[in-house]
């Protein structure tokens, strides 16, 4: 069954929801990023080494937060092509 063919305004919606699903996973990764240099200048700048557990802890969240966004981009864009494209 060949999919339908959009008008439009059907066309411009699907864009803006792909540049949205691109702007979310830019963000998680952005946000993932910081949490991973903060942890970097912790553990270069801490000389005692009493926080070394929040700066793991960080790296932890960071990568957590990188990779959620990822995944969920994966899955949107899953979505976006079930529902929009009929793929």
């Amino acid at each position: 069954m060949e999919p339908k063919k959009l008008i439009l305004r059907d066309e411009l919606a699907l864009e803006r929801t792909k540049l949205a699903n691109q702007r979310t996973v830019l963000a998680f990764s952005r946000t993932g990023l910081y949490l991973v240099v903060t942890a970097m200048a912790i553990f270069k700048f801490s000389k005692t080494g009493k926080y070394e557990i929040l700066a793991w802890a960080l790296v932890l969240i960071g990568s957590v937060v990188a990779i959620t966004g990822i995944v969920n981009y994966f899955i949107i864009r899953k979505k976006i092509k079930k529902a929009y494209l009929n793929k």
